[in-house]
C-alpha cells in the first residue's frame, strides 16, 4: 500500500502545482510543445492549462481504482501498475513544471 500512496501523492502535487501555477489573464500563454511543423510552440488561452489538473485526477482516480481492485485478485500485477502509475506521475509533474514556467515567463 506504499506504492498505492507514493501514486497518490504524486496525483496531489500534480493538482496542486495546477491550481497554484495557474493566472488568469488574457495573455496568450504557451500550452504545447512540438517538433513538427512551422511553429514549435503553440499559445492557447490560460483555461487550457487545467487540463494537467484534469489529467491528474483521471489519472488518480482510474488507476487507484484499478490497483485496489487488482490487489484481491493478482498482487503482481496490481504493483506493477502502481510503478508504472507513479512512472507516468512523475513524467507528467515534470512536463507540468516546464510548462508553468514557460507560461510564467510569458505574462
Amino acid at each position: 500500500m506504499s506504492l498505492l500512496s507514493a501514486f497518490l501523492l504524486t496525483v496531489v502535487l500534480l493538482l496542486a502545482m495546477t491550481i497554484v501555477s495557474i493566472r488568469v489573464s488574457d495573455v496568450q500563454l504557451p500550452v504545447r510543445y512540438t517538433g513538427y511543423g512551422l511553429t514549435n510552440i503553440y499559445r492557447d488561452r490560460w483555461y487550457s492549462l487545467l487540463s494537467f489538473g484534469l489529467f491528474a485526477l483521471v489519472l488518480g482516480s482510474v488507476n487507484a481504482y484499478l490497483i485496489v481492485k487488482l490487489h484481491s485478485i493478482r498482487k503482481g500485477l496490481s504493483l506493477g501498475l502502481a510503478v508504472l502509475s507513479i512512472a507516468i506521475g512523475v513524467v507528467a509533474l515534470i512536463v507540468a513544471a516546464a510548462v508553468f514556467r514557460l507560461a510564467a515567463l510569458s505574462l
